[in-house]
């Protein structure tokens, strides 16, 4: 198989769909928190729009946190994982794990950085959910001789839905899925 047709789905959707839903007590953790609360009073949903870096939502800062340790994998070309496992549960380390391996087997790395176009939470029957909008136009996939390996016509611009937990008293993503979209 040649390494264009394998990086697309390994580069540009960096969270495969891990199956499973929130279970009570975690939904219960996250409806007990303020901002949760402020949420589902109102009917409303936190939105952060532009190319900001965090937001004062701890639900959503994991998101940012985890995006940002995802490029930071990426751009090592899969060596540097260590920053990943306080961000995300076990079962999502595992899975992210096998990318960077990926990225360390066939020399590949990213250059640039993901943006975070927008990002907001919502309460779902599974947890608390972060679906966010983020453009992956800086951030070419190249090879060991800085070739690009991923078509042109690669989509850009991707919509992730992501759960987020509470554990150890600190928000994590706890998986979810990516699909490309024009958000």
């Amino acid at each position: 198989m040649r390494i264009r047709s394998l990086a697309v789905p390994a580069v540009l959707v960096p969270v495969m769909i891990l199956t499973g839903c929130g279970s009570e007590a975690t939904s219960d953790v996250a409806a007990s928190s303020p901002g949760a609360q402020k949420v589902s009073k109102q009917g409303l949903t936190e939105q952060v729009s532009g190319p900001a870096v965090g937001s004062a939502d701890p639900v959503v800062n994991a998101y940012y946190a985890y995006r940002g340790g995802l490029d930071e994998m990426m751009q090592s070309g899969g060596v540097q994982t260590a920053q990943l496992k306080p961000l995300m549960t076990t079962k999502l380390f595992q899975s992210i794990s096998v990318q960077a391996k990926y990225y360390r087997t066939k020399k590949l790395r990213n250059t640039g950085v993901t943006t975070v176009v927008w990002a907001k939470r919502t309460l779902a029957s599974n947890g608390v959910i972060v679906t966010a909008c983020y453009d992956t136009t800086a951030a070419r996939t190249v090879d060991a001789a800085d070739r690009s390996v991923l078509p042109a016509t690669t989509p850009t611009r991707w919509l992730d839905h992501m759960r987020v937990q509470q554990q150890d008293s600190r928000w994590i993503v706890d998986g979810g899925s990516t699909a490309p979209t024009s958000c």
